[in-house]
């Protein structure tokens, strides 16, 4: 068994890995390895071409996870796309730039994470990405007056590259509008309300993907203090009997290796993987790891446990002749996909440009007049707290707050310019499948800060084996009824002007399901049949007291484990309102800079 020795030692090269890799080692005393399972892939076309991001669902740079079936979702299996790929879900995801809310991150804070709060994190926001902004005429267009460039200076290439003059973008935000949701301020200053049109992690020079491998790890990837291995199988942290993490056990080639860290080592191997290394390791739950046959070294019955996410229904709606859209391009048609090629190619123009997903809205809960009482009913239905987990009395505490003050989104909007079609099926296969003839836009609602959550632990000590994954969504009655009421605010807006002028009147939907109107029982069926992930999954290893269910402290050390730190989207307690890119960064922007004191 071959061994070598380095001060730290980062377990997964993907957003959050990158950047730790980057920062710590601007230390030339430091020496630095990434342990990666996946390869570099920043000349793959499906990863720098924007539009192409679906195509890496399944993929050999996708983990491929999946959920077992879930109970409240008429007994569906939801997949997960991850990046198992250097620059992990930043370089497969959507492109989505969309930053948190103050309260999201000052919940931390009210948990006892001294000085996790939004005052604290914001430097960090502002510091990973830098934003482009386009010409006076799409600015006006897109209606992003609000956006300014200057406090965005970071390593991630943002813009809004792909915005074009076809009618989608401005309908979005005057139909929000025509219903007196106008955005009340710029959506990066933590306090607004309202739709809009948001940038992408996209660079606007190239128009290809900007992601952690290309802003964070090659910049640097010189550096003689930092190594990097590539298609790795971690299979164990090496915890002495003093508890001290020690070193990493890991597979390349078939050959078992060991790699010793003297100061840390660092697990950014997500939020279904790093909870997994921990029970494989023997942290965790007694009743799990012995059920697997491994020594329990550190008891913690909240490892794997807290998991959340967003779950989202939409709507698709013919629109009329003569709008574009992506259902050629999803569907395959050859031509379609030929013409866009060689827009992209020759003058970086055509739908390849974009992701299609750039248009967002954050509103509270909508009550129609119909549904008078709801929002007392709601109301009620916090009043007995169902507490499976310690955060959980935080979550009814912070319903109460969005419910009562309507100061504060429970919901995310946002408009995919294609059709989908999750109803009915399992959403471990292709976006592609089951898709109409005919030109759509797809409406989503998506269920900002569930009660719900889920677990996710080993499902046997080969570390080959898949974890169990299992979000328990809608399991809770609260949140079925009030996702009901933002899948039905869907269909005012496709109702609403202008929007509704670019549907055609009594065309096609996805699905027979999808007929909603303003139904709330129609609408609860629909989530049951219908709904899928935003692939926003966090929480497993939280940040929070020991006895509140944390995993981790507030400088990411591993309770009962000397030596061990979780820094990616594991240890958020609470999924936030917004998409979790804009998260994972800042938090590895602010953990390298408390590792860096720390040592």
């Amino acid at each position: 068994m071959n061994a070598t020795t380095h001060d730290i030692v980062i377990v997964g090269g993907g957003t959050a890995g990158l950047v730790l890799a980057n920062r710590l080692s601007e230390d030339p005393s430091l020496s630095v390895l990434v342990l990666e399972a996946g390869i570099g892939a920043s000349s793959d076309p499906r990863v720098l071409i924007p539009g192409f991001f679906s195509s890496l669902a399944g993929s050999e740079h996708d983990w491929n996870f999946e959920t077992v079936p879930q109970k409240n979702l008429d007994g569906r299996i939801i997949g997960h796309v991850q990046g198992k790929v250097l620059g992990g879900s930043s370089a497969v995801n959507a492109q989505a730039l969309i930053p948190p809310s103050a309260s999201d991150v000052n919940r931390w804070q009210e948990l006892g994470n001294l000085e996790w709060n939004y005052q604290t994190l914001k430097p960090y926001l502002d510091k990973w990405f830098k934003l482009s902004l386009p010409s006076q005429e799409v600015s006006e267009h897109l209606q992003i007056s609000w956006a300014d460039a200057e406090p965005f200076q970071g390593a991630v290439n943002a813009s809004f590259a792909g915005a074009k003059a076809d009618p989608l973008p401005n309908a979005w935000v005057k139909t929000f509008e025509t219903l007196n949701h106008r955005l009340t301020a710029n959506p990066f200053d933590g306090h607004s309300i309202g739709a809009y049109n948001g940038p992408s992690t996209i660079d606007n020079t190239t128009k290809t993907r900007s992601y952690s491998d290309v802003a964070y790890y090659q910049p640097v990837a010189t550096r003689p203090n930092l190594q990097l291995i590539t298609g790795v199988s971690v299979s164990e942290i090496i915890i002495d009997d003093a508890l001290r993490a020690t070193g990493v056990k890991y597979t390349q080639d078939g050959i078992e290796k060991t790699v010793q860290a003297r100061t840390d080592i660092i697990l950014s191997a997500g939020v279904f993987n790093s909870p997994k290394l921990l029970e494989l390791s023997g942290v965790g739950d007694p009743s799990i790891l012995n059920s697997s046959g491994i020594n329990v070294k550190v008891d913690n019955k909240y490892v794997g446990t807290n998991l959340q996410d967003h779950v989202v229904n939409g709507i698709s709606y013919e629109v009329k002749d003569g709008i574009t859209t992506g259902d050629d391009l999803l569907r395959g048609d050859q031509a379609t996909l030929a013409a866009a090629m060689a827009a992209y190619q020759t003058n970086q123009t055509g739908p390849l440009v974009s992701s299609g997903i750039t248009s967002f809205a954050y509103l509270p809960t909508q009550f129609s007049g119909e549904d008078s009482n709801s929002r007392s009913a709601l109301l009620d239905m916090l009043a007995n707290p169902q507490l499976n987990h310690p955060l959980d009395a935080q979550r009814y505490s912070f319903a109460r707050k969005l419910l009562s003050e309507m100061s504060e989104g429970t919901a995310q909007y946002f408009l995919f310019a294609a059709q989908t079609n999750a109803v009915g099926r399992n959403t471990n296969e292709s976006i592609a499948v089951g898709l109409q003839e005919g030109n759509f836009i797809t409406l989503v609602a998506g269920l900002s800060h569930p009660i719900s959550s889920g677990t996710v632990h080993i499902s046997s000590s080969n570390p080959a084996d898949k974890p169990t994954i299992d979000h328990q969504y809608l399991s809770n009655s609260f949140d079925v009824e009030l996702h009901a009421r933002h899948i039905t605010f869907l269909e005012k807006l496709a109702a609403t002007e202008p929007m509704a002028s670019l549907l055609k009147p009594n065309g096609a939907r996805n699905h027979p399901a999808a007929f909603i109107g303003a139904d709330i029982d129609k609408a609860k069926e629909y989530a049951k049949v219908g709904a899928s992930t935003n692939w926003h999954s966090v929480g497993t290893c939280a940040m929070a007291p020991a006895h509140l269910g944390g995993v981790v402290d507030s400088n990411f050390n591993v309770y009962g484990v000397k030596g061990l730190r979780i820094v990616d989207a594991s240890v958020i307690p609470f999924v936030p309102q917004s998409n979790t890119q804009s998260m994972v960064y800042a938090i590895a922007e602010r953990a390298a800079d408390l590792i860096k004191k720390s040592i």
